[in-house]
């Protein structure tokens, strides 16, 4: 994976789970994701992405359950962020919403 696409990759998850203001289990999840990336100014910029969502979004609790979740099965592990189902898994990927707004039969 492209250093260009693992960030992009982080950008979406900490717009999740940032986003949500996470506290302590989604600032550990940040951490564990910012950890994998494949360079130090890559990781340092994951780590100021992380620190400026937390002091602007408030948390929610059912934000701070999904990261445990994801931390305490080991869904964000580096080697699996490396495969689609892995990204997936730990909460990095998304489905878009279909152009009619899904309500097509």
């Amino acid at each position: 994976m492209s250093p260009h696409k693992a960030l992009r990759l982080l950008v979406c998850v900490l717009s999740f789970s940032l986003a949500a203001g996470c506290s302590d289990a989604c600032i550990s999840l940040a951490n564990q994701i910012c950890n994998c990336q494949p360079d130090t100014g890559s990781e340092q910029n994951c780590q100021q992405l992380e620190q400026a969502a937390e002091a602007t979004f408030p948390v929610r609790g059912q934000d701070e359950k999904f990261c445990q979740d994801k931390l305490d099965k080991g869904l964000c592990d580096c080697n699996l962020l490396t495969t689609v189902e892995g990204r997936q898994n730990c909460g990095l990927s998304f489905t878009p919403v279909p152009a009619d707004g899904g309500s097509s039969p």
